[in-house]
């Protein structure tokens, strides 16, 4: 039979498991590194964060609506969904017959695996070589004509030779946007190769991730991201601290799994949000500062998941991309006066880090020695502590201490700064999340 006519037959149905060139392996490990790490660079431990902060408040994408802070710069407040501008951990690939190696950044909150291709009409700088399609003897379009180009959102035509090939449009908020033809081919995780990978092959992007990553890998819920297209039901990620120079790591497959005897392990179940169907949603229903008495939160008994066809103001998302946790305008101010009324020290201003809260640290005293209560988060019923290292960080030489949550006008997000030594269990048979606080440092 005509290989064409083959592909054709494979794609005129929705988007299949991509398969492995040899046995299907139990899982995948791969190591997470710091998108900062891949550039050699005489930054300070402070300015990384101040970077990495930055892309997290770009990231949210507010339409239009951004804060400012009394010296000019971007405030923490934003809205859902989510920019591509974050991603700050990558992993490294390859595409394409021979190989084409090349970083990309994670992201939870989205699904398409695209990357950089030539010739590229408008792009964003990268530091990897760009992919060139035409070097690469296993890639083909998908046409046009299939099932596949039908699930995406916004698609359309284009004579390629012999072919119609499926052009893409996959748009985040704002003006972001990255727009390509749809392509497939072999795509390297680790030791293992995939044939089939349904990827986007982007000649032009708006408001995409840093230079270091030359693309974005959707681990998203939807039927383009790679753990639908592995046909991966649990995944996990354990994430160093910050500043820490051991690399996280990424686990897909069988072989995720949480710590079974974690003093302090939480198993969530995920909600459905019908206007972001691709996130990782968790019904958020309580708010705690130290010993105070838990907040309550509301919400529309009718449905769950939306208040007024909107995102529910009182679920969250968990975003592997953002560094900084986002609230709800009005979840965030009873948290700050909450946090205010406790801790009981001066307010700061002007953070160097772009941050809302600060308190000023007394002379000569460090973080580590003032108190700082715990904040817990209630996802139905199932509270989980975020304790002073998952809270605050240092900031104008140590003599401030601020927030590392912003605020939002849209729906919550559950930034990497709060998920640091922990390991986070996406179980998507069982549809729950776990959290099991841990060392993530991990000696090679």
């Amino acid at each position: 039979m005509n290989s064409k006519l083959l592909l054709l037959l494979f794609l005129a149905l929705p988007v299949l498991p991509a398969r492995c060139s040899s046995a299907p392996p139990r899982s995948v490990h791969l190591e997470l590194v710091r998108v900062d790490a891949l550039v050699s660079t005489n930054l300070t431990e402070h300015e990384l964060l101040r970077s990495a902060v930055q892309r997290s408040l770009d990231r949210p994408g507010s339409i239009g609506r951004p804060g400012v802070d009394t010296g000019g710069r971007k405030a923490a407040t934003a809205e859902a969904p989510l920019l591509p501008g974050g991603g700050e951990y990558l992993v490294k690939l390859g595409i394409g017959t021979p190989q084409h190696f090349f970083s990309a950044a994670i992201d939870t909150a989205s699904d398409l695996v695209w990357m950089q291709c030539q010739p590229c009409a408008s792009c964003y700088r990268q530091l990897d070589p760009v992919f060139n399609p035409k070097l690469s003897s296993s890639f083909a379009v998908v046409p046009c004509s299939s099932d596949t180009c039908d699930q995406l959102d916004e698609h359309r035509c284009r004579d390629e030779g012999d072919e119609t090939a499926c052009q893409y449009t996959y748009k985040y908020s704002g003006n972001a946007a990255t727009k390509g033809t749809l392509a497939m081919d072999k795509l390297a995780i680790g030791s293992d190769v995939f044939h089939g990978v349904v990827f986007g092959c982007s000649d032009s992007s708006v408001g995409g991730p840093p230079p270091q990553a030359s693309g974005l890998v959707g681990l998203g819920r939807g039927p383009f991201s790679l753990v639908t297209q592995l046909s991966v039901r649990r995944f996990m990620y354990c994430l160093p601290p910050p500043m820490s120079k051991s690399a996280g790591k990424l686990v897909l497959g069988a072989d995720a799994d949480a710590l079974r005897n974690a003093s302090d392990r939480v198993a969530v179940t995920m909600s459905s949000n019908p206007r972001y169907p691709s996130y990782y949603h968790l019904n958020l229903d309580g708010l705690a500062v130290g010993d105070k008495t838990p907040r309550r939160l509301n919400r529309n008994a009718t449905s769950p998941a939306t208040v007024g066809g909107r995102a529910d103001a009182h679920g969250m998302i968990v975003d592997i991309a953002s560094t900084i946790t986002f609230l709800e305008a009005s979840l965030y101010d009873e948290l700050a006066n909450d946090l205010e009324e406790d801790i009981r020290l001066p307010r700061g201003t002007a953070s160097r880090l772009g941050l809302d809260l600060c308190f000023i640290l007394p002379e000569g005293v460090g973080m580590d020695r003032v108190y700082v209560p715990s904040v817990s988060l209630s996802f139905d019923g199932r509270w989980l502590e975020l304790e002073r290292d998952r809270l605050f960080v240092e900031d104008r030489a140590g003599r401030m201490m601020c927030l590392m949550i912003g605020k939002t006008t849209g729906v919550s997000i559950l930034g990497n700064f709060q998920q640091q030594n922990m390991q986070v269990l996406y179980n998507l048979r069982r549809g729950k999340i776990t959290f099991a606080k841990t060392s993530c440092e991990y000696v090679p």
